[in-house]
């Protein structure tokens, strides 16, 4: 079961979050091991990509200057710059609606692809890359789409196909209608935080990172931990069972660690397998899956959805 815990305040990686990871209330991090020839090839590809793009653009944007009286009106001021005036027809209004949906693809696009340039022209391409993905502005629109009942379970499932490897070794193109937006600008500062000794590159490895309304909370999905010592786990642990109509199993189970995980001076005693073993008993006397409760719980993701659409409206 994946570990979970608070980041701890004023930590560097607490800083970083709170500083790149703003605007967002999930962010997933992980390494990036595949063969460094396929990421030059994919980024190879994406400059092909991008050069294409960016002729285009310029090539509509010129031509806009002559389709939308541009010149026409500067030829006005400037008689070098004298043009015939532009034809106003529904063709025209046709190259319009054209000009902006290339306009709000293809800039952001190229604007993100040079974020790219810059990570590989001052870190180059490494054995183990650190990779920052956040929700894109599709995918929140998605989860705020969402009836509220379904709405947690839509996010849930989101948060699974982000850490798994199948689904984010895949390469991406940067495009708007992507579950993720990779942060390249992110990417850049956890190296050269590295390089001056402040943050550990291993902080970085698949983990899930939520912000909550005390600071952040990480879910390490490379490390394993007791599912009742996960953060928050007993309060969630006791709302699930309370709305199951099994109460008392989280009654029983408290019980049982006061008897025997509490000395009688009031000190804390190790937790044996006699206690797991006695706990696993009294959920299945009851019928309830522990395993499967508690791997639904710590993968939970936060009720972000309903703050997200606060501020879109």
């Amino acid at each position: 079961m994946p570990a979970a815990h608070r980041v701890p305040e004023g930590s560097p990686v607490a800083a970083f979050l709170s500083e790149y990871a703003s605007d967002t209330e999930v962010y997933v991090s992980h390494l990036d091991t595949t063969e460094v020839s396929s990421r030059k090839k994919h980024f190879f590809m994406m400059l092909t990509a991008n050069l294409a793009w960016s002729f285009l653009l310029g090539k509509r944007i010129y031509g806009a200057l002559y389709r939308y009286g541009i010149l026409f009106i500067l030829g006005k001021v400037l008689p070098i710059l004298k043009t015939p005036p532009p034809v106003v027809n529904w063709p025209l209004a046709g190259q319009l609606c054209l000009d902006i949906f290339l306009l709000s693809v293809l800039l952001p696009l190229i604007n993100n692809f040079i974020s790219v340039l810059k990570l590989r022209y001052y870190h180059g391409f490494q054995k183990s890359e650190i990779v920052f993905r956040k929700p894109s502005s599709a995918t929140v629109a998605n989860i705020v789409s969402q009836p509220p009942d379904k709405r947690d379970s839509y996010m849930n499932d989101i948060l699974r196909r982000a850490v798994d490897p199948e689904e984010f070794n895949q390469s991406t193109w940067g495009m708007p209608w992507d579950e993720w937006t990779m942060d390249f600008r992110a990417m850049a500062v956890a190296y050269e935080a590295e390089k001056k000794g402040l943050i550990s590159r291993d902080a970085w490895e698949l983990s899930v990172f939520m912000k909550m309304k005390d600071g952040w909370t990480v879910i390490e999905h490379g490390k394993v931990s007791d599912p009742l010592s996960q953060v928050g786990m007993m309060d969630k642990l006791q709302h699930k069972l309370t709305a199951m109509g099994k109460r008392h199993v989280f009654s029983q189970m408290m019980e049982v660690i006061q008897v025997k995980t509490v000395a009688k001076d009031g000190t804390a005693l190790p937790v044996t397998e006699e206690v797991d073993a006695i706990i696993a008993d009294i959920f299945r006397r009851n019928e309830v899956d522990f395993a499967q409760l508690t791997s639904e719980l710590a993968t939970e993701s936060p009720r972000f959805a309903a703050n997200s659409s606060k501020k879109t409206k």
